[in-house]
Parts: C-alpha cells; sequence; structure tokens
C-alpha cells in the first residue's frame, strides 16, 4: 500500500491533481484512527488518495465518495482495484450538492475536500444524514492564507474566499458543531456534530 501511495502522489503531481498535503494527510489518518468511523462519506474523490487512506487505516468502514469528474473517478477506481478494496468503497459520479440528498445512510464521518465556494451547501446538505458525534473533516479551510489575515485576495478568489469565512464562521458559530481548526497545510477544520444532544438540552 506504501508503494501504491506514494505512486499516487507521483501521478497527482505530474497531472497536476491536487490531493492532501502531508500535513493533512498525517491528521487525516490520526482522526480515522482516533473515531474509526464505519460509516464515510466523502465529498470529492479526485484520484482516490484520501479514500485509501481512510480505508486503510479504518478497514470496517463503508466509504462512499463523490466525484464529479469522470476521468477521475476512473482513474480512482484503478488505484482502489490495485488496492484491493473495492468492495469497501463505492464511487458515486455527480455533483455533491444533488447526489447528497439521494443517499441513505447515515455517516460517522464526512470528509470534504471538493469545491471551496460549496463547502457551506455541502454541509448543510449533509447534517440530516450525519449520526450523533460525526466527525466532519474538511480540507484547504485557509485557502493560500487568503481566509484569515490581511492578504490581498485576487479578484478570481475573492467568492471563494468569502465563502470559506462564512463556512468557517457557520460551524464556528452554530451550537450544533464543536470545531478546531488547523493551521498547518492549508487549514484543516475539524467539527464533531452534537445535533442530538444540543435538542435535547432545549
Amino acid at each position: 500500500m506504501d508503494m501504491l501511495l506514494k505512486n499516487m502522489e507521483n501521478y497527482a503531481r505530474e497531472n497536476k491533481v491536487p490531493i492532501i498535503n502531508s500535513q493533512g494527510a498525517d491528521l487525516l489518518v490520526e482522526t480515522v484512527k482516533t473515531y474509526r468511523p464505519s460509516s464515510v462519506l466523502e465529498i470529492g474523490t479526485a484520484i482516490g488518495y484520501s479514500t485509501l487512506l481512510i480505508a486503510r487505516n479504518s478497514p470496517s468502514a463503508k466509504i462512499i465518495s463523490i466525484e464529479i469528474d469522470p476521468d477521475r473517478v476512473a482513474q480512482a477506481d484503478t488505484f482502489i482495484r490495485q488496492a484491493g478494496l473495492s468492495d469497501q468503497v463505492d464511487i458515486v459520479v455527480g455533483d455533491a450538492n444533488q447526489v447528497i440528498s439521494t443517499l441513505n445512510t447515515k455517516f460517522d464521518m464526512v470528509f470534504i475536500d471538493a469545491a471551496k465556494g460549496q463547502y457551506l451547501n455541502y454541509l448543510v446538505k449533509v447534517m440530516e444524514k450525519l449520526n450523533d458525534n460525526a466527525v466532519i473533516f474538511t480540507d484547504n479551510v485557509l485557502f493560500r492564507g487568503m481566509v484569515e489575515g490581511d492578504i490581498e485576495t485576487p479578484r478570481r478568489y475573492r467568492t471563494i474566499v468569502k465563502r470559506l469565512r462564512e463556512f468557517l464562521e457557520f460551524i464556528h458559530q452554530d451550537s450544533r458543531f464543536s470545531t478546531s481548526l488547523y493551521r498547518s497545510g492549508d487549514g484543516i477544520a475539524i467539527s464533531i456534530y452534537q445535533g442530538a444532544k444540543v435538542f435535547e438540552k432545549t
């Protein structure tokens, strides 16, 4: 598996496919080992790199992964078959904003690494699919250092940065989530869904 993951890293670099960086990958593995999810939703398969990290470190988990690009799905499927994990992973081709509502599964973990401007939409749609104490792992939330601080945002990124700020505000202020922000890599948010507990207290 280590050699396959290294091959995937090389493929991603050569073909300019964005995958989680090494710091983020370490934190993802640590999170999976800590929470041991049995059902995982991945939003943004790309070539399946994060998919395999999750599957490898939670071998009993069933993973549903959504990817909008059919070419990337084909490549991810190849890598997943090489890893011998096809039975553990189900890739759905389509726009996550449309696919999420069709899923009939409750999830212990959600990994989000797709269109940055859609993060809040994804989260709102997936909330009704979350089990109590589900963990939401969201990558790239600081987007090249533009989301926090006084770095001037190029015009082409302003909408993404604005929406990421709205996403972070939501997960920090909504009482149904307990969120930690990690500034390593490109910024990672780890949120624990506490919705059921909150409603019981009110």
